[in-house]
């Protein structure tokens, strides 16, 4: 079985066991006598701040421009706060976006004198079961739990080798644990959740979400929809006395407007079968159809035949993680972003919390953290993970739109930094004017093409990639102006999330951000690229082509590093967080870098100085550490390639394998679900489209174990894709492949380099 056993109940919300099937998230607590199960739903944002339009600066831009050139960055920013104040904004900490929160508790109950005696859990990441067995007084008790792809509901057995007795109830979230930051608390995400509407009808409990000052709320139902005891129906909970065999659906349904007819959650229990493994089967074939696809070997000759979870996790935690540990966060990252992925992507929880204090609103933070998320669901062989992304942004498109024209005066799409119950820019300050960030649909743009590229799938490319980018570049086509030479010039811009060493006061608001060079550069390489590689818009080429070679030169500081500005006026800061200025090597190398070779060397000492300062934290913003591994991989660093993952899989999870923001592991946070298997993917194998002269892609070049870690020399990697539509098992031993298997999905060949 792939996933883990343990013997250790949750100790805090974290460690719950982690189900869902993309649209109804679960966190299973594994309490004996008192169950606790945190429901979520992707779609379920409690009401916090009021939909705005976004600031209206458009008209003002020319105004804006002029401070910023003439240097006054911060009177900027603070020019566009004090124009929202007078649009009826509210501070910053006001304007969050909405929050994800728990929908409601699920409690059974058991009302037994007896303490719980040999307690078991397991997670089977192959059909999403988590089960959960004790011995309570004569009686063994064992409670299987999973969330349901076909059935679109969640399901649970509760089993006992004797007669028990056990109450079920849907209430309130109850907050266990303090907030991980006081700040999260005092922003007040639950502030307008009101006590909900319950109700008994026959075996079902109704529970309906109502928050203060809106319409919007949700509806749950828990129905006994089978059992071999007595079944009573109270006015808040339902019990179940004597039974050996029960049977529990329970569903979650927003509800947009609860002033007009909406379905019922109850509804969706007509019609099932009464069978807990039909329905489990029925599940596990959609489930593991994706799972299943790809795995991970690596030899570990000293992993015992059987280990319980908490005794890997402690091994894993120390220096030099054993390969069975890289293993399992691998094969619980995928199975995490496989639960996560429904109509929308993975927020920054995935699809999960167990508390009401979230952190960043647990929204999709498009700076980086969404971005990490994704990032092994093309290499890992998980398409219908990406159509979720892909389906997402696609969603956002009016109202991106709408940023534009607001915001700017011009027609293309501009993206918000967080979004998550809309994506309209509503969130912003003088210290982080998100305002001033234009390219956060240009960075979305890499995977729409990174998606074509790994499956050259010429409709996805006509119908999904192309429109978008082509949204993207008629954005900049406005926007950008020339500086005295006639190079494009940037301004406003951003680097997330940093500031000028030089520049005054706390704004990070500045001009030509090496990041923004970067991601319209590629946008438009891309576009170029896929164009002639279909042979359509051809009208458009010799635009495309000069507005490319119109951008501003790549700038080298006096250290001999590449600079995070494209500007003289502007020095780098080098201890933070972000690497935004690195974006050319997160994914492979830039075309204009593998030219210029002393770009090269200027991105290497760049990596150089923000890694002094990287190796004096541990594990902090793991998202971030993985952005520097990904850099320095396609920098040829396996050594410090390594020595990042080996920081992250150290500190970077819970008992449970699931992933923090931070060391401790403190603040659940689902980046390095998706970011740890796209790095590891990364190290063992490396694709890239070969062109002509014109940017028309001819084959394609494979590369395996291009960064592999000493401690890896022996392993397999079946059903790993790589661009131009292949599928690979291979195997290599001391460091060698001795056994490769290419399995061609398009008509393009590909050369091993």
């Amino acid at each position: 079985m792939k996933g883990f056993q343990s013997r250790l109940p949750a100790a805090r919300w974290e460690e719950g066991l982690l189900c869902g099937n993309g649209t109804i998230g679960a966190m299973v607590m594994g309490w004996p006598k008192e169950e606790t199960i945190y429901f979520t739903h992707e779609k379920l944002y409690a009401p916090f701040a009021p939909k705005r339009e976004p600031v209206h600066t458009a008209g003002h831009l020319e105004a804006i421009r002029r401070m910023m050139l003439d240097g006054r960055y911060e009177e900027a920013a603070e020019f566009v706060v004090n124009l929202s104040y007078q649009e009826g904004y509210g501070p910053r900490i006001e304007q969050w976006t909405d929050g994800f929160t728990v929908a409601c508790d699920m409690k059974l109950r058991f009302p037994q004198k007896e303490e719980p005696e040999d307690y078991k859990k397991s997670l089977n990441f192959e059909n999403g079961q988590a089960e959960v067995s004790f011995t309570l007084g004569s009686s063994r008790v064992t409670r299987d739990f999973f969330v349901s792809r076909a059935a679109g509901i969640a399901v649970m057995r509760i089993t006992s080798s004797e007669p028990v007795s056990f109450e079920v109830s849907l209430e309130k979230h109850q907050e266990i644990q303090e907030a991980c930051e006081p700040y999260w608390k005092e922003v007040g995400y639950d502030r307008r959740i009101l006590d909900p509407l319950v109700a008994v009808q026959d075996h079902t409990l109704l529970y309906e979400g109502v928050y203060q000052d809106t319409d919007f709320g949700y509806r749950c139902a828990v129905k006994v929809a089978e059992t071999d005891g007595a079944v009573c129906g109270e006015p808040d909970r339902i019990t179940v006395r004597n039974a050996r065999d029960t049977l529990l659906f329970y569903n979650l349904l927003p509800v947009p407007d609860r002033r007009k007819a909406v379905p019922r959650a109850e509804d969706s229990f007509e019609g099932l079968p009464l069978s807990y493994e039909e329905l489990l089967q029925a599940h596990a074939r959609l489930h593991n159809a994706v799972y299943s696809r790809m795995e991970l070997k690596l030899s570990d000759p000293q992993a015992p035949k059987s280990e319980l979870a908490e005794e890997l996790w402690e091994k894993g935690r120390q220096k030099l993680p054993p390969n069975r540990y890289f293993e399992m966060l691998c094969d619980a990252g995928r199975y995490q972003v496989i639960c996560a992925s429904g109509e929308t992507p993975p927020t920054l929880q995935g699809i999960w919390t167990g508390t009401n204090h979230v952190p960043w609103s647990a929204d999709y933070t498009r700076n980086g953290n969404e971005q990490t998320v994704i990032l092994s669901n093309l290499p890992g062989n998980m398409f219908e993970c990406m159509d979720s992304f892909i389906r997402y942004e696609e969603s956002l498109i009016p109202e991106e739109r709408e940023n534009a024209r607001v915001m700017y005066g011009y027609p293309g799409i501009l993206s918000a930094s967080r979004t998550s119950s809309h994506g309209l820019n509503n969130h912003f300050s003088v210290e982080w004017p998100m305002t001033f960030w234009t390219t956060g649909a240009a960075w979305n743009a890499h995977f729409f093409y990174d998606y074509y590229l790994y499956t050259m799938d010429r409709e996805f490319f006509l119908n999904h990639a192309l429109p978008y980018m082509k949204e993207c570049i008629v954005f900049f086509e406005k926007f950008l102006i020339e500086d005295e030479n006639g190079k494009w010039m940037f301004v406003p811009s951003y680097s997330p999330e940093n500031k000028p060493a030089n520049s005054p006061g706390i704004s990070q608001a500045c001009i030509n951000a090496t990041m923004d060079v970067a991601l319209v550069s590629e946008l438009l390489r891309n576009l170029i690229q896929g164009c002639e590689t279909e042979g359509v818009e051809k009208e458009s080429l010799p635009k495309w082509r000069a507005i490319l070679g119109k951008m501003p030169a790549y700038q080298i500081n006096e250290d001999g590093a590449l600079k995070e500005w494209c500007t003289p006026r502007h020095e780098d800061f080098y201890d933070h967080r972000h690497s935004s200025h690195l974006y050319p090597l997160y994914y492979g190398v830039a075309e204009e870098f593998k030219n210029q070779p002393e770009l090269m060397e200027a991105a290497k000492k760049a990596y150089e100085m923000r890694m002094k300062y990287k190796k004096q934290e541990i594990g902090v913003m793991a998202f971030g550490t993985i952005q520097m591994a990904m850099t320095a991989v396609h920098l040829g660093d396996t050594d410090t390639a390594w020595r990042l993952l080996c920081s992250i899989a150290e500190n970077n999870y819970y008992n449970t394998f699931s992933p923090s923001h931070n060391a401790g592991p403190f603040i659940f946070n689902c980046d390095i679900s998706g970011g740890v298997p796209g790095l590891i993917f990364e190290m063992l194998i490396q694709s890239y489209p070969v062109t002509d002269e014109n940017g028309k892609i001819q084959s394609f070049e494979i590369r395996l174990l291009p960064n592999l870690p000493e401690p890896w020399q022996s392993g397999s990697l079946r059903g790993v894709r790589a661009r131009g539509g292949f599928e690979l098992n291979f195997s290599w031993e001391n460091g060698k492949v001795t056994q490769c298997e290419v399995i061609s999905h398009s008509n393009y060949s590909y050369t091993m380099g």
